[in-house]
């Protein structure tokens, strides 16, 4: 049987956020073999491209050169915890991008969890329609294909960093322990006593804010969906200018909040606690609340 790993097909994709404000991007993308490229941009070339190569994680930055390689959290499906936290049915058949489609429903089985509704290719097992519901059924977030040609020839060279490029590593160390993380970080980590039922922690990583100050990252998940609480001193103990692999960054103010999702932050106690995920606000703040 066809793999979606034993193919090869470009793609024109789209990137829906809804809430708090709706904000879309296109791209154009390629896959084969296990690999994927994504390349953003207008008419007058590419603005950012984002590339698997099967090992690695890069942002590539075509106007400096710069390929930033990106640890990541594995993404390992955990069919039980999955089984424990959602009801799963499958619905009707539906089209996308003119292929027949399975679609399928994971419904949470505790209130207030985000749902997901998810179309895939009844032939070759490619997911060309995902979407991230509230707990009343409003999209939040849409992934759709609008348009997929499989089968195309494919370049290898595609899933290649371009030669004389500089390559850095981005200010990310993930899959630590707890230990490893508060050695790295110089505080002690504290675990919110409070997450939405079905939710366990899945991974601990450190990355740094503008100025060098460590922070700890806390990711949570359900399964399907997850959760980052994150955590640094509140006041920044960095050192004016922080110096990333690939250059000087301008001196400014600590002020890092990542600029996507849902987002809340709040002091609390000696730290600063930053919560990003697709509950309301209000669970948000008592996820932060708890870390006492």
């Amino acid at each position: 049987m066809m793999t979606a790993r034993s193919i090869a097909y470009t793609a024109t994709v789209e990137t829906i956020r809804l809430k708090p404000q709706t904000i879309s991007a296109t791209a154009s993308l390629y896959f084969k073999g296990g690999r994927k490229r994504l390349v953003y941009g207008g008419g007058f070339g590419a603005s950012l491209i984002i590339l698997d190569d099967g090992k690695s994680v890069y942002r590539l930055h075509p106007q400096w050169r710069l390929a930033v390689r990106m640890p990541i959290f594995p993404q390992r499906l955990n069919f039980e915890l999955l089984r424990r936290n959602y009801e799963i049915k499958l619905l009707e058949p539906e089209e996308v991008a003119g292929r027949n489609c399975y679609v399928v429903l994971a419904e949470p089985k505790h209130p207030n969890n985000p749902k997901r509704k998810i179309w895939v290719d009844k032939v070759h097992f490619v997911v060309l329609r995902d979407e991230l519901l509230d707990a009343d059924g409003t999209p939040i977030r849409i992934f759709v294909v609008r348009s997929i040609n499989f089968n195309a020839g494919v370049d290898d060279n595609l899933f290649s960093v371009p030669q004389g490029w500089q390559v850095a590593n981005a200010p990310y160390r993930p899959n630590l322990s707890l230990e490893e993380a508060e050695r790295i970080a110089g505080f002690k980590v504290r675990l919110p006593k409070f997450v939405p039922e079905g939710y366990q922690l899945a991974g601990v990583g450190v990355t740094y804010c503008s100025h060098g100050t460590p922070i700890v990252h806390l990711q949570y998940s359900d399964g399907f969906n997850t959760i980052s609480v994150f955590e640094r001193p509140a006041q920044c103990r960095g050192f004016g200018r922080f110096r990333f692999r690939w250059g000087w960054r301008r001196q400014r103010p600590c002020d890092w909040i990542p600029q996507d999702d849902f987002v809340h932050s709040q002091v609390v106690s000696n730290l600063r606690v930053i919560v990003i995920g697709h509950p309301s606000q209000a669970v948000m703040q008592r996820i932060a609340e708890s870390v006492q």
